[in-house]
């Protein structure tokens, strides 16, 4: 039987108190905790874990955590990790398939019977999880970025809450991007300043964005000297890089 996917009203409004709390997070923060506790609410889990790992070297660059019973794996957790990171292709999916837009489950890839003989089985028994669901950021340099929901007990996350988290996906990336800018001191611009400097960065003309933005070129213009005098910067390519280059 498919399932039936619905979003009620109900969903969006706690959607959107899940994204206002990702507005107030503190600098020394490396995700929104509010934002996390708030989504582990939407959608029922036991731990929310937001990563930043490298792969390649094997090692962590930070993350942040909000559990409900936070487990001691014991020594030699580590090399646990990594060894299933790399020895099952759920763990390092993005890595193997190019792909850092996709969610993806666990049981996508293993049942419960097969979960148990896998190298990510042994994780999952370290840390006592049973489900898990990942969100992937767009990929920065050789930084791995994700968002992770675990459960212990209970059912498996569904269709419809990887729905909610797909919908929820492009405000987590742009809140993470917002973060990094007022961490690294980058004055805050506009939403339409954002849109518009992102058409700049792609490369386009100021006669092709106002047709995009539907305005006119004079206007464009008047955006990017506003975006200019914020920035502290006199150039196309100095606001682009100002803006962007820790927010990829």
């Amino acid at each position: 039987m498919v399932e039936q996917l619905t979003v009620t009203e109900r969903d969006l409004r706690r959607m959107l108190d899940v994204i206002d709390l990702g507005r107030q997070a503190g600098p020394d923060e490396v995700f929104p905790r509010e934002l996390m506790h708030a989504l582990a609410e939407l959608i029922p889990a036991d731990d929310v874990t937001f990563q930043i790992s490298r792969p390649l070297d094997r090692e962590f660059v930070a993350a942040e955590e909000v559990t409900e019973q936070p487990v001691d794996p014991g020594e030699g957790w580590e090399d646990v990790f990594w060894r299933s990171y790399w020895d099952d292709e759920v763990c390092s999916r993005p890595q193997r398939t190019g792909d850092y837009d996709t969610i993806w489950k666990v049981s996508d890839y293993r049942s419960v019977r097969q979960l148990h003989g896998s190298p990510i089985g042994e994780w999952f028994r370290l840390f006592g999880t049973r489900s898990e669901i990942i969100v992937p950021f767009p990929v920065r340099g050789a930084e791995d970025r994700r968002l992770m929901l675990f459960r212990a007990t209970g059912r498996d996350f569904t269709e419809r809450e990887r729905l909610l988290l797909r919908m929820l996906r492009p405000h987590f990336i742009e809140i993470l991007r917002d973060l990094e800018r007022r961490r690294a001191g980058i004055p805050e611009l506009t939403s339409r300043q954002l849109e518009l400097l992102r058409l700049v960065a792609d490369g386009h003309s100021n006669t092709q964005i106002a047709h995009r933005l539907f305005v006119a070129e004079g206007t464009v213009r008047k955006h990017l000297e506003n975006i200019y005098e914020r920035l502290g910067v006199t150039s196309r390519t100095a606001a682009v890089a100002t803006a962007f280059s820790l927010t990829a």
